[in-house]
């Protein structure tokens, strides 16, 4: 296995400002890729029309999207239900003057009191006169039609954060009452925003599909597809569950169960994460992968080691997901080490350097 060092390609593995290009899905999860990373793999893999392209961990769409921009047919899968969510409104067909009219009207709406009363939760992460604001702009967008009510339902959920007191902190919201923007405020930016995407992306009528399903159970058809562009959860992440649900109170979505995360299994009431289990997970999806790639298809994954202060180690992912993928058929071309970051403890203690990588295969 060849492995080289090429941080300045860590700089695409996540999303930065790119004024003039698209910023895919809108949602800001930390752990992603960046449209340029999927864009250069697929036009290095000279992926085109009739070509087809897997995400068995499609997260907020990414690589679903840079398809649709290149005219190459994708199809990804998710477990989570607000990944799925924004998944799905970033990769619908909008009229974008259409959807800057409703959001006018919107906006311009004069405040009513909401007839929905608030959850003890949201109660807790907003002032009161922006949790007004919230429930009854939810109200007016739930009485719109499909799409648009999706759309402002997304950026919604995207803008009622900033005028919270929430604060995350690993896989924790906490309280810290400050001073917020008015949400009237920060939602007429967020839609401008994501209007603007929509027009910067262009959409060439191919084929895409993001499908609710769990990359270690889902059927996919044999030798099926060109290429897989994938990022896994990265290990011991059990925050997926719970740091984001703020936005699914807001949306109405639920938590996904925690044994549905890589690596994690349920004992004694309690999700844990287990190494052996995560790379249990992984080899099985590999598998799958295997029997649906084309015969020369390439696999590009993002991984990443996992820092585990408490028991004062580092899981390291590279050397284990390259020699499963070898026992499975493919044949490890590249290991490129693209961030380095420290592992350290809750007060600060370096105990060591965790690495991310892009790992590319080939079926033969």
């Amino acid at each position: 296995m060849k492995v080289v060092k090429n941080l300045r390609l860590g700089k695409l593995v996540t999303d930065l400002p790119n004024r003039g290009l698209p910023v895919y899905g809108w949602f800001p999860l930390k752990e992603a890729f960046s449209r340029d990373l999927v864009v250069m793999l697929l036009k290095n893999l000279w992926m085109g029309r009739g070509d087809r392209v897997l995400d068995p961990f499609c997260g907020k769409g990414t690589t679903l999207l840079a398809c649709r921009e290149l005219g190459v047919e994708g199809v990804g899968y998710e477990v989570h239900p607000l990944f799925l969510f924004f998944c799905r409104v970033g990769l619908r067909d909008y009229e974008v003057p259409s959807l800057r009219r409703e959001a006018e009207e919107l906006l311009s709406s004069p405040f009513r009191p909401p007839e929905t009363p608030p959850s003890p939760f949201l109660r807790r992460f907003f002032p009161p006169g922006v949790l007004q604001d919230l429930l009854f702009f939810r109200e007016r967008i739930l009485e719109r039609g499909e799409g648009v009510r999706e759309f402002l339902l997304a950026a919604l959920a995207l803008a009622a954060p900033e005028s919270s007191w929430a604060v995350r902190d690993g896989g924790v919201l906490k309280v810290r009452e400050r001073r917020v923007p008015p949400l009237r405020e920060v939602l007429a930016r967020r839609i401008g925003w994501m209007c603007d995407d929509l027009e910067k992306l262009e959409s060439r009528g191919t084929d895409i599909s993001v499908v609710e399903g769990d990359a270690r159970e889902v059927e996919l058809e044999e030798e099926s597809f060109d290429a897989v562009i994938t990022s896994p959860p990265y290990p011991g992440k059990l925050e997926y569950v719970s740091a984001y649900r703020l936005e699914q109170e807001i949306l109405g979505l639920p938590s996904p169960p925690p044994q549905r995360l890589l690596g994690v299994r349920v004992k004694e009431g309690k999700p844990v994460f287990e190494r052996e289990a995560y790379l249990e997970d992984l080899f099985m999806v590999m598998e799958k992968l295997y029997a649906a790639c084309r015969e020369g298809a390439e696999v590009s994954l993002v991984v990443s080691d996992g820092c585990f202060p408490e028991e004062r180690r580092i899981f390291e992912v590279c050397s284990p997901l390259c020699e499963g993928a070898e026992r499975v058929g493919f044949r490890v071309r590249k290991a490129t080490i693209v961030n380095e970051r420290f592992c350290t403890t809750p007060s600060r203690k370096k105990l060591g350097i965790m690495r991310e990588y892009l790992l590319q295969w080939r079926k033969e």
